[in-house]
């Protein structure tokens, strides 16, 4: 077999042209190739209009017509259904304390009481990062004080000097 690497000019290509055919270097504008070229080009066009024809169609309706639902929707019919919810817990707490003989609870007596049990975990929490934060500030103050020969200190001795200034402090 003859080796057809070329490097010549385009003139010198045309003219070795039987040895293009022997290599199977043949033109690409044969007949085959133009047809499929024009049915991927027309069902490109026909998918594209499809998808318009389709959005028109459903115009205003949107992700209604597969059964979905936007996430607002979603938010809002989450939010009402926790609203009936809390009433109807509300109103069978509410009957129970009757029968006892106890005054109602209204929404708003238990959001104070919500926020009354919120403000008493984060005041919790607040006194328990102080007292820790102390601990570690004591470990590392004794560890430099044992180092240098000096007795170390304890927590009464820091909160005398200092005061219980964390909330809820020992």
């Amino acid at each position: 077999m003859t080796s057809c690497i070329n490097t010549t000019s385009r003139t010198k290509l045309r003219a070795a042209a039987p040895c293009n055919r022997r290599c199977g270097l043949g033109p690409v504008d044969s007949p085959p190739v133009d047809s499929f070229a024009l049915v991927l080009i027309a069902g490109l066009a026909i998918l594209v209009l499809w998808v318009w024809i389709l959005g028109r169609a459903n115009q205003g309706r949107g992700m209604e017509s597969f059964g979905l639902r936007s996430a607002r929707q979603i938010t809002e019919d989450r939010e009402e259904m926790e609203a009936e919810d809390l009433a109807q817990m509300l109103e069978a707490h509410n009957a129970r304390r009757r029968r006892r003989g106890e005054a109602d609870v209204t929404v708003a007596d238990l959001e104070r009481r919500v926020m009354e049990d919120f403000n008493e975990q984060r005041r919790r929490r607040e006194a328990y990062l102080a007292d820790r934060e102390l601990d570690e500030l004591l470990e590392a103050t004794n560890a430099r004080r044992r180092a240098r020969g000096l007795p170390v200190r304890t927590r009464e001795e820091v909160q005398r000097e200092f005061g219980t200034g964390a909330p809820g402090g020992n």
